[in-house]
């Protein structure tokens, strides 16, 4: 289960909620630090994230061209050892047609996520998990598995058989 906020809006308006939450200067100032690091390679694209408020732990390689949320880029935490694979992108907010919905990110240590996967808001990824390149993530990913597939798949990592999720 996604630990999602959702503010109800009216019809058609909910893609401007933000604004409730985040003055205009601080997500314009968010998207010129996320298009400028997309022209820095591994390891120097990281303060551009730093000043944005991403948290990012030691020892973490960011591949070029993430999609960062601008909006709540406070919200996303990257623990140590982890890998972000090149295009992925980590979302805090999304849009229905009356409702706007925000939530954390947390990806845990030594996660490994695969190149234009997209990561949900209010998503936690377990320590030592492995996200499939293009996968979108839109459930907690426990720690230690292999996640991918459409819909999203878990297997344990060294089994040899694909383990169906669990629905609650």
């Amino acid at each position: 289960m996604r630990d999602i906020k959702r503010i109800k809006t009216e019809e058609g308006k909910s893609s401007s909620a933000w604004t409730k939450f985040k003055p205009l200067h601080k997500v314009i100032i968010n998207y010129f630090l996320s298009r400028i690091s997309n022209k820095f390679p591994a390891g120097a694209n990281q303060i551009f994230f730093k000043w944005m408020g991403v948290k990012i732990g030691k020892n973490v390689q960011i591949m070029p061209a993430p999609g960062f949320d601008i909006f709540f880029p406070e919200l996303i935490e990257v623990g140590d050892g982890s890998i972000i694979g090149m295009e992925c992108l980590v979302l805090c907010h999304e849009f229905t047609t009356n409702e706007f919905k925000y939530g954390g990110v947390k990806i845990g240590k030594n996660v490994l996520i695969g190149a234009r996967a997209i990561i949900l808001p209010g998503v936690s990824i377990g320590d030592g998990a492995l996200i499939s390149a293009g996968t979108v993530v839109y459930e907690n990913v426990p720690s230690n598995v292999f996640a991918f597939g459409s819909p999203l798949q878990f297997k344990g990592l060294g089994e040899k058989s694909v383990q169906k999720k669990n629905k609650k």
